[in-house]
């Protein structure tokens, strides 16, 4: 008989959600989702829509006298902050994070992969790259050597990340861009969709276009 799947909630109901339950679905037993925006539809196939955090205070006493499921959160680009912060709720709760790795993925045996990390399909993450706690590498994109990539980072379908590139914390480097070796992309940064980066971009900039430029400064 065969070993029953690990229990898994999963905290975001959009599109990266959908993406994780296809990711993860021969490896855990989802047991539904939260999300705190009302217009969430309540199930996804079969898979409930648990509810908000009102409703996760409830939900998780059921466990209180036995082992929690994982969890993981799927909340996407633009939300490294509050990705980070549910994640510290759930583990403050004593639920285990995952890390979730596409089975097209390619993850260098020398790689470091955070907790509660998302790689997903025909992504690489080279040798000695190093990613922090709930970072997210989507479809086809490319983390080179010796790369850094702080908590809460998203680097979006397709984008290159060449070697030694540093990202700080909660930083979004959107579809397509490009960022050259030695780079550093700064805390809460944003590179726009298809940009090069060629210098340093700044904390909290917002840089767009070939060569990057900057377009304004996030407060």
């Amino acid at each position: 008989m065969p070993k029953p799947l690990p229990e898994l909630i999963i905290w975001g109901g959009t599109g990266n959600f959908k993406v994780l339950c296809e990711l993860l679905r021969d490896e855990y037993r989802i047991a539904g989702y939260f999300d705190n925006n009302p217009a969430i539809p309540k199930a996804y196939g079969d898979i409930p829509c648990l509810g908000n955090r009102e409703a996760f205070g409830v939900w998780v006493r059921q466990y209180e006298h036995r082992e929690k499921p994982a969890f993981i959160v799927s909340i996407g680009p633009g939300y490294g902050p509050v990705r980070l912060e549910i994640h510290e709720m759930l583990l403050q709760h004593g639920l285990q994070p995952i890390r979730a790795v596409h089975r097209t993925a390619f993850v260098a045996a020398s790689a470091q992969i955070g907790e509660g990390s998302q790689v997903y399909a025909q992504a690489a993450v080279c040798v000695d790259a190093v990613l922090g706690r709930a970072c997210i590498v989507n479809t086809a994109a490319s983390v080179d050597h010796e790369c850094v990539l702080g908590d809460g980072v998203t680097v979006g379908p397709g984008a290159r990340l060449a070697g030694m590139v540093t990202v700080g914390k909660n930083a979004d480097i959107y579809t397509g861009a490009v960022v050259l070796p030695r780079v550093r992309i700064g805390e809460g940064a944003v590179v726009g969709a298809g940009a090069v980066v060629l210098k340093d971009v700044p904390d909290g900039a917002v840089v767009v276009g070939n060569p990057a430029r900057l377009l304004k400064q996030k407060n």
